[in-house]
């Protein structure tokens, strides 16, 4: 290819997942030239809603827009967080290149110094952390907190907020840390199960640049990648759902657990029965 048009949101931590994403076609490509069309989706632009109040019958407010500029042939793939991909992709369209999976874990962001236990608001945006925040922190209120990291952390500066709840792998790829002024309690799988494909940055394009693109996949990656998303497929849920699925690869086998309002399942398989494995753990989520 002479240069490859790569859509991206304008968000700095979209910027900054991009540069990640064109780093890792660099090392398998190194000759490449790209160009990077940054766009503000929909998603973007509405604050004053909750995702699941702005999502379109299971597209994803953060991609729908990309998938028609990549058919109009405007782009030549976006890059996007796996977890913001709607259920269905565009006809026409795949998802042709995952990373190696970041830091899959949900963090309760608190002023420095503050503790769990004197968190009354706690911001989130997502149905998902507000269902398992009710478990965890039972004595606080979720209250909608819309916009990207650093609006989410001044608002927290602010004080409109006593803690927020965001990706660590966002965190990480903006290099954010309790040095900076916080305090961070990183929640485990086990208490807070992550939402589907969280950590992971994915390229979506044709299916004739599959081969060019997916030189830079992450395999294992990719297997938990699919795992999770037939989890979402099989439920018919946007990402904007209550519902939570993290796969983890141990040796040839992967396990899976999921959530789906207040139903719970987990499951193990070969990696090469990973699909069944999610019909499996569906089956129960249903029953």
């Amino acid at each position: 290819m002479k240069k490859l048009r790569v859509g991206t949101r304008k968000s700095l931590l979209s910027a900054r997942q991009t540069e990640l994403a064109l780093a890792a076609l660099a090392k398998v490509h190194p000759a490449l030239e790209t160009e990077i069309v940054p766009f503000h989706t929909r998603g973007d632009l509405i604050l004053d809603k909750p995702l699941w109040a702005i999502s379109n019958q299971g597209k994803g407010v953060f991609a729908s827009e990309f998938e028609e500029m990549l058919l109009r042939d405007e782009i030549d793939i976006a890059i996007h967080s796996g977890k913001d991909l709607p259920v269905l992709l565009a006809d026409g369209l795949e998802i042709i290149g995952v990373l190696k999976r970041d830091d899959p874990r949900d963090v309760l962001v608190m002023p420095k110094g503050k503790k769990a236990e004197a968190c009354k608001i706690i911001g989130t945006g997502s149905l998902r952390r507000e269902q398992c925040a009710a478990k965890v922190f039972p004595w606080a209120e979720c209250r909608l907190i819309r916009g990207n990291i650093q609006t989410r952390l001044q608002k927290l500066k602010d004080g409109e907020y006593d803690a927020i709840l965001l990706a660590k792998a966002g965190l990480d790829r903006m290099g954010i840390t309790e040095a900076d002024g916080y305090a961070f309690r990183v929640l485990s799988p086990e208490e807070f199960l992550p939402a589907a494909c969280q950590g992971i940055i994915v390229a979506e394009g044709k299916r004739e640049l599959a081969s060019f693109v997916g030189a830079m996949t992450h395999p294992e990656t990719q297997y938990i990648f699919e795992t999770e998303r037939a989890v979402l497929r099989l439920l018919g849920a946007d990402c904007s759902a209550p519902v939570a699925a993290f796969a983890e690869m141990e040796g040839e086998v992967i396990r899976l657990r999921a959530m789906y309002g207040e139903g719970y399942a987990e499951g193990k398989a070969p990696v090469a029965a990973r699909l069944q494995l999610a019909a499996e753990v569906v089956g129960r989520l249903r029953k």
